[in-house]
């Protein structure tokens, strides 16, 4: 686990800009550090799509729900082409969501066609 954790503070020195890395900082740190890194990552790349869907899997952690909704949504209107994120959107809406919702988020997904 230490090793892992050195890993990524090296490639957090290399790459600072990169927001796959910070959305995996943001995923993998602990419980009580998830919102600080967030904000950290949230100054570094502010409109990267990986880390505001990152941002919203930690809304779902803490079931606020419809803050969740507004970013994923905020995560696929900044980029419609990153398929990883429509997939966390869409089970997202499959497990919290209604079936309006769901609708919603898969025909503009096929449109986006990511």
């Amino acid at each position: 686990e230490k090793m892992g954790i050195n890993l990524m503070a090296k490639a957090l020195q290399e790459c600072p800009d990169s927001g796959i890395l910070w959305a995996e900082e943001i995923k993998t740190a602990p419980r009580a550090t998830r919102r600080a890194k967030s904000l950290e990552a949230l100054k570094r790349c502010d409109n990267d799509p990986h880390v505001i869907c990152a941002v919203a899997g930690l809304f779902v952690d803490e079931r606020k729900y419809p803050k969740a909704r507004k970013w994923y949504n905020r995560a696929v209107t900044l980029d419609d082409k990153i398929g990883d994120v429509w997939a966390a959107y869409f089970a997202f809406e499959l497990t919290h969501g209604e079936d309006e919702h769901q609708k919603d988020v898969t025909a503009r997904c096929a449109g986006a066609d990511p």
